[in-house]
């Protein structure tokens, strides 16, 4: 049944607005820099002369490295501190892997494709570790009621950031050739800088307790730091394996982990499609390849709030048939016109889920743990995405490599499959509404 909210925004104090703007232009920026080389996969394929396996190995490597540092990454921060300190641990980390993705961008660096795949590896060790730090820092800067809309918000950044990684790499290589792809590796940088010095002397003691006070003045629900009382040494295993045990995390995090494979596989053969198959120039083709992220971006504003008043399971249930169903009615879209319509459609999902299992993680762990409980989110997610690059390119080349149809059939069911055991194990979980008390899911 639905409810009225306890929260209207209306009495949403500006710090969590700003707080919240923040981290959503952070987001942008991870997701640029993430998605980027997804969009020049038939360019970058082209250069070093990859086949579908390669590339998708190669893919693979780069995404592996985004879940290898989420988990102890995120107990670090934990054990440094919630709420006002989270930002002081955030600022050097997007500092740290937008400065070697702006590396990247200088070809005496990036020549061999060794090279320049350790450099992603170095970014995406960053930003792996950085999104569940980013995801805590927006879930505790709001109230509890409102927290579904906050990481929807949030993570409407996403799709804006692959959008812009489509738009910036079709411009770069229409304008300067696609010799000169590596440009696309300049902008994060110039951006993050003065984003995180605002950032550092924004995220105080001082707003954070008036913050909490407005919040319980108005009869919200203030988020819970656990007393202020961090993870100690002795305490980190306990906290992480009962973390990690709670029956809704686990199931989630497969959820989160199949969806994934949805996502990425999207990414990974569309391009490859739009050039190999549907003719398309490789500027074209990278703009083109995600037209998805413009109903992306509604999706993420409806269905995270949507999961505040019907709750999560039910939404997430939701959203996995309909990936599902929109992921397959890629074998029917014979024609542009058809492309077009099959990725707004399963655009309006395709990043919607994630703010909600994030929620899912937030309203499920112990109030110390909601870091470690997001990295074990995150993780699994990036190991969805490391499977898929590999997986992908090997049905497209037993399906006869790059410019044969059937090998991309092929990956448009087996990713709606995933979509639909990633609802049976949502099936399975135990939560209701978005008040859950945390030891009801242990």
């Amino acid at each position: 049944m639905f409810k009225k909210t306890e929260a209207p925004l209306k009495n949403i104090h500006r710090f969590s607005w700003v707080s919240l703007l923040v981290c959503w232009l952070i987001w942008v920026l991870n997701a640029y820099d993430r998605e980027i080389i997804l969009r020049l996969g038939p360019t970058i394929s082209k250069e070093f002369n990859l086949s579908p396996d390669q590339w998708g190995t190669v893919v693979t490597v780069v995404m592996l490295a985004l879940a290898l540092l989420d988990i102890p990454g995120s107990i670090m921060s934990d054990r440094y501190g919630a709420g006002w300190k989270r930002a002081r641990f955030q600022v050097p980390l997007v500092l740290g892997y937008t400065f070697i993705s702006f590396l990247s961008g200088f070809q005496a660096l990036t020549g061999k494709l060794w090279s320049f795949v350790a450099l992603r590896v170095g970014v995406n060790l960053g930003a792996g570790w950085g999104e569940p730090v980013g995801v805590s820092n927006t879930a505790e800067w709001w109230p509890v009621q409102r927290r579904g809309f906050a990481l929807g918000a949030h993570h409407t950044g996403y799709p804006v950031g692959a959008m812009l990684s489509g738009l910036i790499a079709s411009f770069v290589i229409s304008t300067f050739g696609e010799g000169h792809w590596r440009y696309v590796f300049f902008l994060a940088l110039i951006v993050a800088i003065p984003l995180m010095i605002f950032w550092a002397r924004y995220s105080t003691a001082a707003r954070v307790d008036t913050l909490y006070a407005d919040i319980a003045e108005k009869g919200m629900t203030p988020p819970d730091l656990g007393d202020g009382v961090k993870v100690a040494k002795g305490e980190t295993w306990k906290t992480f394996v009962a973390t990690l045990t709670n029956r809704n995390i686990a199931l989630t995090a497969g959820n989160t982990m199949l969806t994934q494979v949805v996502y990425m596989g999207v990414n990974v053969v569309l391009p490859a499609y739009l050039y190999n198959i549907s003719g398309l120039s490789l500027a074209e083709s990278a703009g083109m390849s995600v037209v998805f992220t413009i109903t992306g971006i509604l999706g993420q504003l409806i269905w995270p709030s949507l999961s505040d008043i019907i709750g999560r399971k039910i939404t997430l249930v939701i959203c996995g048939a309909w990936m599902a169903a929109s992921v397959a009615a890629f074998y029917f879209a014979q024609n542009m016109a058809m492309l077009i319509t099959t990725q707004l459609l399963f655009g309006l999902v395709a990043n919607a889920v994630w703010p909600i299992y994030y929620a899912v993680a937030s309203d499920s762990a112990e109030p110390r743990a909601t870091s470690t409980a997001n990295g074990i989110i995150t993780t699994a997610m990036f190991i969805g995405g490391g499977i898929a690059p590999v997986l992908m390119g090997g049905l497209i080349s037993m399906g006869g490599g790059w410019k044969n149809l059937s090998g991309y059939i092929v990956c448009f069911f087996v990713m709606a499959g995933c979509a639909l055991a990633g609802v049976l194990l949502q099936l399975f979980t135990r939560y209701g509404s978005q008040h859950h008390t945390p030891q009801a899911a242990a």
